[in-house]
Formats: C-alpha cells, structure tokens, sequence
C-alpha cells in the first residue's frame, strides 16, 4: 500500500506535465469544447476548482501517509484556503492573467521539490500553476460578454480559443 502511494506521488508530477504538454494550445476537439464551458459555464470553472481541489487533497493524503510532517500541514492549510470557491477562483485568475506571479510560484515549487521534507508544497504550488494555465482569464470573458459575438457562435468560439491562453 505504502509503496503504490509513493509511486502515485512520484509520478504525479510527470503526468500532470504530460497532459499540459498534450492539451496546451492544441486544436483539438475536446480542447475546443472545454475552452468553450470553461468561458461560458459558471458551473464548468466551478467544477474544474473543485476538481483541482480534490487532487490536492488527494495529494496531501498521499504526502500524509508516506511521510507526516509540518510541510504537509502547510500545504494542508493551503488547500483548506482553496475550498472557497471565490477564494480558488481569484487564485487562478491572479496566476493566469500575471505571468511574473504564475513564473514565481512555479519557481518556489522547484525550490520546494529540491528540499526532501518540502514536497507536499510542491505538489500544491504545481497544481496551482498548472490549473491556472487552463483557467479563462478576464478579457476571454469580457469577449463572453459582448452584443456582437453572442450572434455568431463559431467566430465566438474562434475567439474564444484564439485569446484563451
């Protein structure tokens, strides 16, 4: 049991690269159908926060029973923030919309993996900034918003896939 744990925490890191580098800016149709119920969907971003949330806790679980420490009170804690979805939702808008900021915690989260006791912050700091990615950023959905695009759903989504990352 202990070892099937390990593992899944070893290579969580690689998967979630994995599917980022298969899913970013890719024209394919299950991309365009998410980018289109992530701009247009309350309930989609509100899904995809409390999914992202569910991992995290997963995670700590996972960082809990292998290895307990404060770090993973930390990232405990961290995660318990998430819970709030208004909380989630300006996270990852703040981490999407400033490049500096998402570059910044992404370098915490390296420094974070290379200190042994640490780890369970990396996994919080990475899924954070991997979500974020794939979260719409505010001018996506100010397009939502305008008269004219709401006429022509195809130039919409066009739009839409064209200014979401």
């Amino acid at each position: 049991m202990i070892q099937t744990i390990q593992l899944i925490k070893f290579f969580y890191p690689f998967i979630i690269l994995a599917v980022f580098f298969c899913l970013y800016k890719k024209e394919y149709s299950i991309n365009r159908r998410f980018c289109w119920c992530m701009t247009m969907y309350f309930n989609a971003r509100r899904l995809f926060a409390f999914l992202t949330v569910g991992l995290l806790i997963f995670m700590n679980w996972c960082c809990y029973v292998t290895n307990p420490n404060y770090a993973v009170l930390l990232s405990a804690v961290i995660t318990c923030c998430l819970f709030s979805y208004r909380v989630a939702d300006a996270v990852l808008h703040r981490l999407h919309e400033r490049t500096r900021l998402w570059a910044l915690t992404l370098m915490l989260a390296l420094i974070c993996y290379s200190i042994p006791y640490m780890y369970s912050i990396f996994l919080v700091l990475y899924t954070v900034g991997v979500a974020s990615v794939f979260y719409p950023s505010e001018r996506v959905l100010r397009i939502r918003n305008e008269a004219n695009s709401i006429c022509n759903p195809p130039g919409l989504l066009q739009r839409i896939i064209r200014n979401y990352y």
